[in-house]
């Protein structure tokens, strides 16, 4: 009994022990703190804070309800001139009737060669122009299709387009560019003009000698020949679809001509305010007729051009092709 009673004393001393033991080993736990106490507002809220975030956009964001409108040139950027690296190649102006417009043309020193409407309902009339600097910068190798500029009048827009010479000049003229000429007959448009504005449709400048729409299409080098023979300028005399003859000093000749219905229908897709690339030029030189790549020269005379847009005329460039060749057709000789 007495050996009983020291065991069961022992097992208690034991269990003491492992129980301060572990009351040293673990850690107290953290009493968890009280919730907050609401605070109640008496009466009402008069005022309310929001917060305001400051406006951004993309850099030369133009939101979707001003994407037709024309913006208007910034009065510290020159017209017709390079800006920001890129150069419009329109300048836009107020509406003129063709009398005024050939008048003003005249005034300043420029010839023009024919007032053709360009559309069936005759609201687009494209005034051709030229001068004797721009003959001189054509009259090289091939570069003969700068040999002209022209002015769309838009009688139902109530608007005047014309070429830009610096933009046309950089294009066509390649390596031989003249920029200083180029900027004189600039000069000239815009002082006979003087509310024209810069045209939203714009290429950097100076890619423009290599431009093409997209990677493997034509580039301006690559030119179509449409007929050959030493009696070209026999074919087209008097031939009624040849609006202009523009003879260039080193022997070859610019013509234009007009396009058949269908063909010239594309600005009815594409565009109104670049129909003044027609009449289609066509270069005649050491025994050749050439064009422009329609692939090429619309794509160049509508900066803006889609793919999307580009697809729905898909079928007119072999056409324009078709109409160009037609004009040199040889004459059948009566009996």
């Amino acid at each position: 009994m007495h050996t009983l009673l020291k065991f069961l004393s022992l097992g208690f001393v034991f269990i003491l022990s492992l129980t301060s033991l572990y009351a040293t080993a673990l850690p107290l736990i953290a009493t968890p703190p009280l919730p907050p106490k609401v605070i109640e507002v008496q009466g009402s809220i008069t005022q309310s804070r929001t917060i305001h975030f400051s406006p951004r956009v993309p850099p030369e964001y133009i939101a979707h309800r001003l994407d037709n409108i024309q913006a208007e040139t910034p009065s510290n950027v020159a017209i017709g001139e390079v800006n920001g690296g890129r150069i419009s190649a329109y300048l836009r102006g107020t509406f003129m009737d063709v009398t005024a417009v050939e008048k003003t043309l005249k005034d300043a020193g420029f010839t023009v060669l024919t007032s053709t409407p360009v559309n069936k309902k005759k609201t687009l009339t494209s005034v051709v122009f030229s001068h004797p600097q721009l003959i001189s910068m054509a009259s090289k190798p091939y570069r003969g299709f700068l040999a002209t500029l022209r002015v769309l009048i838009d009688s139902k827009e109530q608007t005047i387009s014309i070429t830009n010479p610096l933009y046309m000049s950089k294009g066509f003229l390649q390596e031989d560019f003249e920029e200083t000429s180029a900027k004189v007959l600039l000069a000239k448009i815009v002082q006979a003009f003087p509310t024209l504005q810069n045209s939203k449709d714009s290429l950097k400048f100076q890619l423009l000698p290599s431009y093409q729409f997209m990677k493997g299409m034509p580039e301006y080098q690559q030119m179509i020949e449409i007929a050959s023979g030493d009696d070209l300028e026999e074919r087209i005399k008097d031939h009624k679809k040849v609006v202009f003859i523009q003879k260039l000093k080193h022997g070859a000749i610019l013509i234009g001509i007009k396009l058949g219905k269908r063909s010239r229908k594309f600005t009815k897709r594409i565009g109104r305010n670049n129909a003044g690339m027609l009449p289609y030029p066509i270069l005649i030189e050491n025994g050749t007729a050439k064009i422009l790549d329609p692939k090429y020269y619309i794509s160049y005379m509508y900066p803006l051009l889609q793919m999307e847009q580009f697809m729905t005329i898909a079928t007119i460039p072999d056409a324009i092709v078709k109409d160009c060749r037609r004009i040199f057709r040889k004459k059948k000789k009566s009996n």
